[in-house]
């Protein structure tokens, strides 16, 4: 294994992602969930609980808290930044260079690991300058430990970053994962292995009492600790805890916890987990095609043949008309006509797509249709699920085809891709949304259905503005899926959807209106900034 081309992969794609924006939107990102899981001291709200007790805002605290923010909550935002590595590639045609030369595919996907750690570490660094900074903000335990302030964090952050890193390439070598697809199921397999697998019940904030071991986030450990901790305050103590947020309508009770001995046993589970992500990056490496054609499938080098006119194009057989046959210029350009562009673009939304995407359409649908009245979620929230990789196009494909130069030719180039794009996402969630919206308005439940209708208009304006300033539809997916997610669970601040009757009635759908029209105009603006590059 060369060192030296380590050093050159790593280096020269740890500067180019790190001049894009995704992973220090992600930073800021955990910035504002620093100081929403650590509220001001007289507050009744609180984030990571034992039950109605908080530890005091002292070092050991404030570390465990980042430390369960860096694994259980960043990772479901750090992955989308990341999976692009192999793809940029791809699209610039970097590859192919590479797959001439002697850089083996494991070097190659160690290289692109270590550039992903590095680019994660981004985040652990600012994660422990803001815990730094929110326990003298809060001032509540004014002496600053580093060991117990930073060990949670790095110890246990930095092994799951680096799987993480190690899943974004395992996503990115194989093709059912590559796209949309992957990015939803690693949504939702993220969610089901923290409440399912790891600690059952934890969006519920019913979760146990907790038995250490070396899982992979190395979480069980401090709670378990801090279970013992609070079992000899209160011997009634059944293990209760929470990390989805919950107001007690009192002042919590302050528990003083002085934190837990990292031990190097500890440090070897982690380290463990560490050199699992370094085996991982390797097995990748048996299915990673190396930018080979004859490694894609079949199917794929079929796709990729041009038609013989084509080859023939470029070995100069053509006939080339004389110049008096071609047709005079038109003295300006017509219009084109909003419909016709409507029709166009629904078509792009909806032509050649997979069966199975069909399939789960009309799976949602029938479901939509006879489920009972006031059936819970997520059943009647499925009809807003299947369209989300449809939506995430909007405002994308300039930029990923390559075509910003020919749109922007056009005659009123914004108004033939902004409103023609921005009607066929509406159309989408329209047809989408049909069976559920009727029901609603003959049930009789008018403000649902209006609410529905506020939600028809409100995601394709997101989709939309996401598309135009991100440039692709990760940010839209992880975003709409998130509001979907908590809007499914009980979230009624975060029901677009207007599924639960109770949104309607407290007049959120009025606020989603509102942010609709901010969306479209900060998606116009988006356009201008695009058209004038």
């Amino acid at each position: 294994m060369n060192g030296r081309i380590l050093w050159y992969l790593l280096h020269a794609d740890f500067l180019e992602r790190a001049r894009r924006s995704g992973i220090w939107l992600v930073a800021a990102l955990g910035i504002g969930f620093g100081v929403l899981f650590l509220p001001p001291t007289d507050s009744q709200t609180l984030m990571v609980a034992l039950g109605p007790w908080r530890g005091v805002y002292n070092s050991a605290w404030v570390g465990l808290v980042f430390g369960l923010l860096a694994v259980m909550l960043l990772p479901l935002f750090a992955f989308y930044p990341i999976k692009n590595s192999l793809g940029r590639d791809r699209q610039t045609r970097v590859g192919q260079i590479i797959a001439t030369t002697p850089v083996s595919r494991p070097q190659y996907l160690l290289g692109k690991w270590l550039s992903n750690v590095a680019v994660l570490a981004i985040l652990l660094l600012v994660l422990s300058v803001m815990a730094l900074v929110m326990q003298l903000w809060r001032g509540e335990a004014a002496a600053v430990q580093l060991t117990p302030l930073l060990a949670p964090l790095w110890l246990l952050g930095l092994p799951v970053m680096a799987l993480v890193a190690a899943l974004a390439l395992l996503f990115e070598s194989v093709p059912l994962l590559t796209g949309g697809v992957g990015n939803v199921i690693y949504f939702f397999g993220w969610l089901f292995f923290l409440n399912n697998l790891l600690l059952p019940g934890l969006f519920r904030a019913q979760v146990g009492l907790v038995t250490p071991g070396a899982d992979v986030l190395g979480i069980t450990r401090p709670l378990a600790a801090l279970q013992v901790v609070a079992a000899q305050i209160d011997p009634a103590y059944s293990g209760h805890f929470n990390i989805a947020g919950a107001s007690y309508g009192r002042l919590p009770t302050v528990i003083f916890w002085e934190g837990m001995d990292w031990t190097t046993t500890i440090a070897a589970e982690r380290l463990a987990w560490l050199l699992t992500a370094v085996g991982l990056v390797l097995a990748t490496s048996l299915v990673f095609d190396r930018f080979d054609p004859a490694r894609q499938g079949m199917a794929l080098q079929l796709k990729r043949k041009r038609p013989a006119t084509s080859l023939a194009a470029e070995e100069g057989d053509t006939h080339r008309l004389p110049a008096a046959a071609l047709p005079a210029p038109a003295a300006s350009l017509t219009r084109p006509s909003l419909f016709t562009l409507l029709r166009a673009e629904l078509a792009l939304l909806v032509h050649g797509r997979s069966r199975w995407l069909r399939a789960a359409a009309a799976v949602a649908t029938l479901l939509s249709l006879v489920a009972p009245p006031g059936d819970g979620p997520p059943v009647g929230a499925l009809v807003w699920v299947w369209p989300v990789l449809l939506w995430s196009e909007l405002g994308t494909r300039a930029q990923a085809h390559h075509t910003r130069s020919l749109v922007y030719a056009a005659p009123e180039p914004r108004r033939a891709q902004f409103w023609a794009a921005w009607l066929a996402g509406v159309t989408l969630a329209l047809a989408a949304t049909a069976v559920p919206g009727l029901r609603a308005l003959v049930s009789g439940n008018v403000g649902q259905g209006l609410g529905m209708m506020v939600g028809v208009l409100f995601v394709p304006s997101l989709a939309l503005a996401c598309g135009v300033w991100s440039g692709n539809g990760r940010l839209f997916q992880v975003l709409y899926l998130l509001g979907w997610f908590a809007a499914a669970g009980g979230n009624h601040w975060l029901d677009f959807m207007a599924f639960h009757a109770e949104t309607a009635a407290s007049g959120i759908p009025l606020v989603y209106l509102v942010a609709a029209v901010a969306a479209v105009g900060l998606a116009w603006l988006g356009e201008i900034r695009n058209e004038q590059i």
